[in-house]
């Protein structure tokens, strides 16, 4: 398209030929042609008056300068008046200008000249200018036409009220209320128009200057300023570059997601393609803020900063690349599926690709990302060193996202950090990994109830749900309790704090595990289920408090019913109440167990070893196939304890018993004992019958539901060492 700088230069450079003409007549006297008899006055006080007057000036062999007027007048003073003024231009810029207007007038020294009355420029190539009055001081170099001003050609046309032209200086000023337009050529192409409380046209310098409120219509662009000013190329074809100066706005109309919707900021600077049309770049400075179209109306993504450099592709709509520094902030709306994100930095680099917008962004030093969570739920919170996302076509929705250095997450009571980390916004997934080379700290997850240690962790902030491995370390932190008690005078839950978008939730530990105190837990692996309540460690897990410890391939904590299950070589010691043989007091004992499984039901406080069953305690030294260890209310001391299946006991006193099934009561140290036989021996006895009863405490034995002496006694190879046959 043809640059609208260019026409309105042309168009009113060329109307300034009216007031050259003049001053052409004011610095070239002229001897007025005699009068001829019959002539009418039509002013008295002229001292010469003629008609039909003509001046021609000849450059050389050609001519290039003719005036003609119905009437010259002169006067005493020297100042002359053409009425019916008509001036021609031959061969000026190639083009034939005609100038009339009703009169001219100049001053006695022709240095002043005024042109009154419907002055009207035609040009030879379809310029057509009007203005009411126009003067040139010769002395100022400067023409002034105080007026209305109006023009038109084949494609251009505007209008202002006031015009300057200063010949020195080759500079024009349409002085308020300018308008240019151009009307589109065939293709409907290359319509612009512009308004502006003031314009200037410096034709040596090849630019014009817009003032006191621009405001241009382009390519589908609204562009606004405070001042602003058109650079053009050097054949003065096309526009090379707009700046824009305070209070800088571009809106363009509606177009596909990624496209470019609109720029504002203290200044603007606007590069254009080679033909003129289309926007190449655009270099923002002071509160900047561009806005990006989405996917949907109401979904436009907006990137604000200091200053801001971005760059179109061919269609002069999608951005293709883009940089900005200070104060930086990219907003993205919330999707079907997708909340709210706000990210803020010092700078960014985003990038893409022809035909699909912007599809990467990075943002640099001191970095922080924010969900804006559903209403009531905790923002999510990440900050780190820098940011790299990915994002789909057009600035579209966040695929996944890359923090490195000194990464933070937060969430509500929920904490994560580590060194570096991806976060899988589809999945809802962030993989921290990575050892911080100053403190040495692993990845970590904190929340209220646990803190979480390891080389690589996986978090699902909803849930929450944990995978860790290589090295988990966790502490379960005691939870806090309720106000008050229970019905039946039970401990009261334990709440954890509420989950982003979930209610409050009480949880359970173990009853086998003192509730006051935190519990460690290391493993190779670790999946957590914070919506099931499970977590499953997996490894070589060790679980200990002071005095407890569970030891085994596999352990799952159950925390919504305080359950908990070991398999593997599972070893288990525990600090529980028990009677002391010689004081008879109740005293913290070491209880240690041993099977292949155990699983421990918190309703019914029961713990459960399964498979080569092996229990030690004040009880005695206990194996079975299976051994089930009850205890009271509180969880710390025993109740009862069953064996089943080739049980085998060693009190502590010496006694040992056998048979197929073994109950013992803590409250009497009753020991009840089934089998075919059940046998028992003590000192240098042996003791056989179908059920057996003893008494540690009172050394009382009840064979068959009798107490006399139905026994068979056999003695040993030695007292003392009692074998079984």
């Amino acid at each position: 398209m043809r640059s609208w700088q260019k026409h309105a230069r042309v168009a009113l450079g060329a109307f300034l030929l009216v007031f050259g003409a003049v001053v052409y007549l004011g610095v070239h006297r002229r001897q007025a042609p005699p009068q001829t008899g019959g002539v009418k006055r039509t002013d008295p006080n002229a001292v010469v008056e003629s008609t039909g007057a003509q001046v021609t000036q000849f450059k050389g062999a050609r001519q290039n300068f003719r005036v003609e007027a119905e009437n010259q007048l002169r006067y005493a003073s020297g100042a002359t008046r053409l009425k019916g003024a008509r001036i021609f231009v031959d061969q000026r810029a190639g083009r034939n200008f005609r100038v009339t207007g009703r009169e001219a007038e100049l001053n006695e020294t022709g240095t002043d000249v005024k042109l009154v009355g419907d002055v009207r420029m035609t040009s030879s190539d379809g310029l057509d200018a009007r203005t009411g009055e126009a003067s040139y001081s010769d002395s100022e170099g400067v023409v002034h036409a105080p007026g209305p001003v109006e023009f038109t050609t084949d494609r251009l046309s505007g209008n202002a009220v006031g015009m300057t032209y200063d010949k020195n200086r080759d500079v024009l000023w349409l002085l308020a209320k300018a308008v240019v337009k151009i009307a589109p050529d065939k293709q409907s192409k290359g319509g612009v128009e512009i308004f502006a409380g003031a314009a200037g046209v410096a034709r040596r310098d090849k630019y014009m200057r817009f003032e006191r409120g621009v405001r241009v219509l382009h390519a589908g662009q609204v562009i606004e300023a405070d001042n602003a000013t058109a650079f053009l190329s050097d054949d003065e074809k096309r526009i090379q570059m707009i700046e824009l100066r305070d209070g800088s706005r571009v809106t363009s109309a509606k177009g596909a997601s990624g496209s470019l919707q609109a720029m504002s900021a203290r200044d603007i600077n606007l590069t254009y393609a080679a033909e003129g049309e289309r926007l190449e770049r655009a270099v923002l400075a002071g509160d900047s803020a561009i806005q990006i179209a989405g996917s949907a109306p109401g979904r436009s993504r907006r990137i604000a900063g200091d200053w801001i450099d971005l760059q179109l592709g061919p269609d002069g709509n999608t951005v293709t690349s883009l940089g900005a520094r200070d104060r930086v902030e990219l907003d993205l709306p919330a999707e079907a599926d997708a909340p709210r994100r706000v990210i803020r930095a010092p700078s960014l680099q985003a990038s893409g690709e022809e035909g699909k917008g912007l599809t990467s962004a990075s943002f640099g030093e001191s970095v922080e990302f924010r969900e804006i969570r559903p209403a009531g739920a905790a923002p999510r919170i990440a900050r780190s060193r820098t940011l790299a996302l990915t994002v789909k076509p057009g600035l579209g929705a966040v695929e996944s996202a890359r923090f490195a250095g000194g990464v933070r997450f937060e969430e509500g009571e929920l904490r994560a950090s580590a060194r570096d980390a991806r976060y899988f916004v589809d999945r809802g997934v962030i993989a921290l990994a990575g050892t911080d080379e100053q403190t040495g700290q692993q990845p970590r997850v904190v929340d209220e109830q646990a803190t979480i240690e390891a080389k690589r962790i996986d978090l699902q902030p909803e849930g929450p749900k944990v995978t860790a491995s290589e090295g988990v370390n966790s502490v379960l932190q005691p939870a806090r309790q309720q106000a008050a008690a229970q019905p039946g005078g039970q401990p009261p839950p334990q709440p954890t704090a509420p989950r982003p978008g979930q209610p409050a939730q009480a949880t359970r530990m173990p009853a086998i595990l003192k509730q006051d105190q935190p519990t460690n837990v290391t493993a190779a692996n670790l999946e957590y289920d914070g919506g099931a309540g499970h977590a499953v460690y997996t490894g070589n897990v060790r679980l200990w408090q002071p005095g407890t410890t569970i030891k085994g391939n596999r352990l799952v904590l159950d925390d919504s019913k305080g359950d908990l299950t070991a398999s593997g070589s599972v070893v288990t010691t525990m600090l529980l109440l028990q009677t002391n043989d010689k004081t008879k007091a109740k005293e913290q004992t070491p209880t240690t167990g041993a099977a292949a499984d155990l699983h421990y039901e918190d309703a019914i406080r029961r713990a459960t070893y399964t498979t080569n069953a092996h229990l030690s305690g004040t009880q005695g030294d206990l194996t079975a196939d299976k051994i089930e260890l009850y205890l009271d209310e509180t969880g710390d001391e025993v109740e009862r304890i069953e064996g089943y299946k080739t049980v085998n006991l060693l009190t502590t006193d010496g006694r040992r018993a056998t048979g197929d099934r073994m109950t013992y009561f803590a409250s009497d140290e009753r020991y009840v004992m089934k089998g075919v036989p059940v046998k028992i021996i003590e000192e240098c006895r042996e003791t056989t019958g179908k059920t057996l009863t003893f008494f540690k405490s009172t050394d009382r034995i009840i064979v068959d539901g009798n107490e006399e002496t139905r026994t068979q006694t056999k003695g040993g190879t030695k007292c003392g060492e009692p074998r079984f046959d």
